[in-house]
This record gives C-alpha cells, structure tokens and sequence, in this order.
C-alpha cells in the first residue's frame, strides 16, 4: 500500500528538520523549516527541493568544495510526486524522523482550489528521475521553464509571489512556491517580510557556522566527504561555509571568498525580502490574515503507513 497522510487537499504541509535553512530560520526567530502543497490523503504533493549537491571534483574542491552550479540551481526545484517519496523525504532512513510535523487548512473549498489549480491546470513536463530511469518526475514549469530551487530566494524572493512571476536563477523555495500557488489559484497575492538588519547579520553568521561545523563532524551535506583528507593544507570546511554564504546572500556560488557575505552581513543598509514558511502559516510577527491558511491552527500530520518509495530527495 502506497503512504498516504491526513492532510486534506490544499493544505499546507510544514515540517522542522535539520539543515542549513534551519540554521537562518533560527537565527531569526522562526521555526518551521519547509513547507509542501497537500493535493488530499493519498494523492499526490507539490513542493520546492533541492537534492544535497554534491562535492568538487579534487583539485578544485580545495578552494570551492561544493559543485557550484548545484547550489546555484537546485535540483529538482519545484517537484510534483506521491506521498511515498515525500514520507521517505521528511523520513529517510532516521527512526526519528523531523522534530515536528503539522497541517493548515484554513477554508477547506478555498484551499481544495489551490490545490487542484496547482495539480489539474498548471504547465508542467515529466523528466526521468536522475536516480532512477524507470521512474519519472512531475516538474511544473514557470515562464515556459523548468523551475531551480534558488537558495537567494531567503535573501531575495524577488517577484515570485506574483503572476508570472520570477527571480534568479528561475528559482523558487518551498514557501515562495506556497505564495505562488495561492496567488495562481486566485486567492491573493501573499505580501513579503523585510527582515531588519540585525536579523540577516545574525543569520550569516549561524549559515556559515552551521555549515563549517555540519562539514568538520562529517554531517548533512558532508557525509562520507573526505574533505580535510583531500586538502590538508586547506581550511576546506570555512571555504564550504563561505560558498553557502556567498550563494545565500549575493547569488555568487561560485566563490568561497567571505568577503562578499560579509560585506552584506556588516553594511548596516542591507535587510532581506522574502516569504518563510511561518509566514505561509501566520505564525509568529506574521499576520493571520496573509493567507487562506493562517486562519487555521496546526493539526497533527498522521499517515497511514510508510508505503511504497517511488522517489524522493533530501
């Protein structure tokens, strides 16, 4: 039997799990990590990922450890699957599984056409999996292309919360996707937050630690890296950091020069524009009232197995 949640259709999924994203989250007061598109209890979910991109080919991984063109144009980016891969998505192998799971619905038949505009009208093409050829992978398209996940998103989330829409790279995060959908469906366009100075300064500082420490113990992104054996005589963990860094802050992932994100962590003009997961649900400094979901309370996500694995991403 296929896994299949309780989240009716339309509802927002949110989850809290570990990672970078979680590091900038943190540091600026939130607390919900990634949030997907629920189209009904074993159906399918429409959500933004990126894959962990992988690490530098030797020499080059010296100075810039982690493929740059991967962390600039996240794959798979916005993604359509079924509840199996998303189970082993939140899952994968850790009995643990996230620190928190939940659902919003708000208004059930302004929610339920959110989710069949996303599902049932928007343009998409199917691409075999880059993991498994037998099986193919629903990726909805914007402005006629393919949609990258964009890590500049958290800085920027430029217009992507409206129709058409845009941003860098043809990026989008999994809470731009939510504005986007909610705004596709003809339920409002979803306002920004500008995050203050302080903020984003205390978020460049947990990025880049919380990726240095993540590649130094050998976790997330970095498992089974053999970095500081490659490159002895380089402090291959802090250029890891200040790629991330550079990648979030300026949109340039193809240097571990610290200078470009701190020059925006220390110019006290510079704040952030974007649409965080705790936004999409109202939580927090956020209103209620942003979307037809903040309204709603967090209902327990229950599934009624694991099920079968047709795909899925960390």
């Amino acid at each position: 039997m296929s896994a299949g949640w309780n989240a009716p259709n339309g509802a927002v999924v949110f989850d809290r799990g570990p990672g970078p994203i979680r590091d900038v989250l943190d540091a600026v007061g939130e607390y919900r990590t990634h949030s997907m598109l629920s189209h009904g209890p074993g159906a399918g979910v429409s959500h933004a990922t990126m894959k962990t991109p992988d690490q530098a080919s030797w020499p080059g991984v010296c100075t810039k450890p982690i493929v740059s063109s991967q962390l600039q144009y996240g794959y798979p980016g916005l993604e359509q699957l079924n509840q199996g891969g998303i189970y082993m998505y939140i899952y994968g192998d850790s009995a643990a599984g996230p620190e928190w799971t939940g659902w919003q619905q708000g208004d059930p038949s302004q929610a339920a056409l959110i989710g069949d505009s996303i599902w049932y009208n928007h343009p998409y093409v199917s691409d075999v999996s880059k993991f498994d050829g037998n099986q193919y992978l629903d990726r909805p398209l914007r402005n006629g292309n393919r949609v990258n996940y964009s890590l500049f998103q958290y800085r920027d989330l430029q217009s992507t919360n409206q129709i058409p829409g845009d941003g860098v790279n043809n990026g989008i995060v999994c809470s731009t996707f939510m504005a986007y959908a909610h705004n596709y469906a003809g339920r409002g366009q979803v306002t920004p937050y500008t995050y203050s100075h302080a903020q984003i300064a205390n978020a460049s500082n947990s990025l880049y630690t919380g990726v240095y420490n993540e590649c130094k113990s050998s976790l997330g992104w970095f498992v089974n890296a053999a970095l500081t054996v490659a490159c002895p005589f380089y402090n291959v963990c802090g250029n890891a950091g200040n790629q991330v860094a550079n990648c979030m802050s300026t949109n340039m992932c193809d240097s571990s020069d610290s200078r470009y994100w701190k020059s925006v962590r220390d110019d006290p003009n510079s704040t952030a524009r974007s649409i965080s997961p705790d936004r999409i649900g109202g939580w927090g400094a956020h209103p209620v009232t942003n979307t037809i979901w903040g309204p709603d309370y967090s209902h327990q996500l229950q599934w009624n197995s694991g099920g079968n694995v047709y795909g899925c991403w960390q």
